[in-house]
């Protein structure tokens, strides 16, 4: 039995290890194989096209304006997200982040 055990783990191991093989024959790793994963394109939701927007507000407008959204709070930081700006608040003890846009 365990015989049988061996050899079915041994058979499951060798062929995870060609579908690995096979993953890393694609265009990403210099193969020449039409498909696969490609970890060097972002995703982008359905109707978003892929380039790099630049935010129409300032960081401090942004800043501003969430500020306005949570009711006030301490603006801890503001960092480029997309076309946008990601604010970090803390308000009442919690720190919340707003995504403005």
């Amino acid at each position: 039995m365990t015989l049988i055990r061996n050899v079915a783990a041994s058979v499951l191991i060798v062929l995870c290890g060609l579908g690995f093989q096979s993953a890393q024959a694609g265009p990403l790793f210099g193969g020449h194989g039409g498909g696969g994963l490609r970890l060097d394109t972002p995703y982008l939701p359905p109707g978003r096209e892929a380039r790099d927007e630049e935010p129409n507000i300032s960081p401090n407008e942004a800043a501003q304006r969430a500020q306005q959204i949570n009711g006030g709070g301490r603006v801890l930081s503001v960092e480029k997200a997309g076309n946008g700006y990601r604010v970090k608040l803390l308000r009442d003890g919690e720190v919340r982040v707003i995504v403005v846009h």
